[in-house]
Parts: structure tokens; sequence; C-alpha cells
């Protein structure tokens, strides 16, 4: 926020000359006394603290120049919003005493100029309050524009170091300790064990079992019986045929689910005896041709 300037209409000295001889009358004293107290809660604000100089460094944004920022805007901008809606309602008292004035001495030039001044400063508090809360917003914005940007730099240098510490820490075998069942819950893990089972043309397992992992319901029971089941399929099961019968006469009665349960446990131990252990043998370069990242 830059510094805002304080409008010569709201300064008392000024706002007396414009009420003339009319100040001393009991509402206009109340307007002068209430526009005082509203200069006073103006001149109450540190600039230094709302003016947020620490966008400017490159640094990231500290958590303080936000409290702090916050904390003058909600006790000092706020209390100074409040002093100026009440120089409002005085301003409304005294141009009701001064219109009954006016009417009672039309030729009154300077009751009327009074009158004239008292109506004009709800305009001239509102252009100042809406100054102010335009800057806020703007600043708020940038504050968080700032937080986003901190952030992201943030999470670029911890991806950077974690890639260097990689680069220095021995390679581990990502199929390493891990069962078929926590491989399937990562799709990057799945691709890649899809991979090496293609190696050994038994890239079906790895597919069936990721679509089976939480079940199939019965209307998707004949597709899965189409594309894996079928052994007339591209990439039909190596399976008993009578877990294909099962499979199939199952699926009308809702039965087929047990000839399922059957069918995932004969390929989970083929990929258990053979595709995984021939994973967990493949070093970093073998992996990464495979596309592991």
């Amino acid at each position: 926020m830059k510094i805002i300037g304080y409008p010569d209409d709201l300064i008392p000295r000024v706002a007396a000359a414009s009420l003339g001889t009319c100040q001393d009358r009991p509402a206009c004293v109340k307007l002068l006394e209430g526009l005082a107290a509203a200069e006073k809660a103006f001149e109450s604000i540190t600039w230094n603290r709302v003016m947020l100089h620490a966008l400017a460094k490159p640094e990231p944004l500290d958590d303080d120049v936000i409290s702090t920022y916050e904390a003058e805007v909600a006790k000092v901008v706020n209390l100074m919003f409040r002093k100026l809606k009440t120089v409002n309602a005085l301003a409304a008292e005294a141009a009701k005493d001064l219109g009954v004035l006016t009417k009672a001495h039309p030729k009154a030039t300077v009751a009327k100029k009074a009158l004239a001044f008292a109506k004009s400063v709800p305009a001239v508090t509102a252009k100042l309050i809406k100054t102010f809360e335009e800057a806020i917003a703007k600043d708020r914005k940038d504050i968080s524009a700032r937080l986003a940007k901190d952030e992201a730099a943030y999470e670029k240098q911890r991806k950077a170091d974690q890639k260097a510490q990689a680069k220095d820490s021995p390679f581990v075998n990502p199929f390493e300790k891990k069962g078929i069942e926590e491989i399937l819950k990562s799709n990057k893990l799945t691709l890649l064990l899809h991979a090496v089972a293609e190696q050994g043309k038994t890239g079906e397992n790895i597919e069936f079992l990721s679509i089976t992992r939480k079940g199939v319901d019965q209307k998707n029971a004949p597709k899965l019986y189409k594309v894996f089941i079928n052994q007339n399929s591209a990439k039909g099961l190596n399976i008993d045929d009578h877990l294909r019968n099962d499979f199939l006469n199952g699926i009308d009665s809702g039965a087929y689910t047990d000839a399922l349960k059957s069918i995932r446990t004969h390929v989970l131990k083929v990929v258990n005896e053979d595709t995984l252990p021939r994973a967990r043998k493949l070093d970093e370069t073998a992996l990464r041709k495979l596309g592991y990242k």
C-alpha cells in the first residue's frame, strides 16, 4: 500500500472555515469533534507496517510481515473506518440542523455554505474508505500471489534436492520388499511390472489383476470374459478350461465371482513365481529402458 493522503475537507480547521460562524452550533460542534477523532485515527496509521516493502525483496515473504500488516489493518485502519462512519452520521445531523436554519433565513449565505459542506462530507469519506479498501484488496492479492510463488520455488528446490540426493544414493529396485497387491495399488509400478511381463509374453496377467483388483460387477463380467478368459482372445489367460466354463456359466446367476477368485489366485501364483522375481532382479539400467523414472 502506498501512502494515502487525507482529504483537506475532512481536516477540522478546513471544515471550520467552511462552516463559518455556524461552527458554534451544537450539531456543527459535534461534527468538528467527529472530524478531529477521524483525523487522529488516520494519523495513527504506521505506514511502514502496511507498505509491504518485503514484496520487492527476493527472500521468501516472512509470516511476521503478513501478521503485522493484518494487525495494522484490523486495529488502526478499521478504527479510522468506524470514525469516518460516525462523521457521516454527525454530518447528517448537522445538515438537518443547517437545513432548518437556511429555511428560516433564506438569504443567509454563510448558513447555505455550511449546509453544502455538511452534505458533501459523506461523499468525501466514502471516497477515502473506497481508496483504502481497494488498496487493501490489492495488497492481499499481491500477498497471495507472492506466497504461491514462494511455495512454488520451495517445491522446485525440494524436488531438485530430492533428485540430487537420489543420484547420490544407491539404486533400490522399486519392486523390492513389495507384494503384488501393493504394487497393483500404484499405477506407476503396475505399468512397469506390465512392461516386465510383456518381455515374457504374459502382460495380460498384470492387466487382468489390475482390472479385477476391486472385483468386477455383473454388468462388466461378459466383457471380462471376452477379453481375458475366452481362450480364443488375444489376451486370453493360460488357465484351465473348467475355470473358463465356471466363469461363463455363472455370469447370469452371479456365481461367476467364485470362479473369478479362483482365476485370480491362479494368475497371482504365476506372477509371484515368475514375473515378480524377474522384475526384482533387474538393475537400474534395465528398468529405465522399460520406462522407470
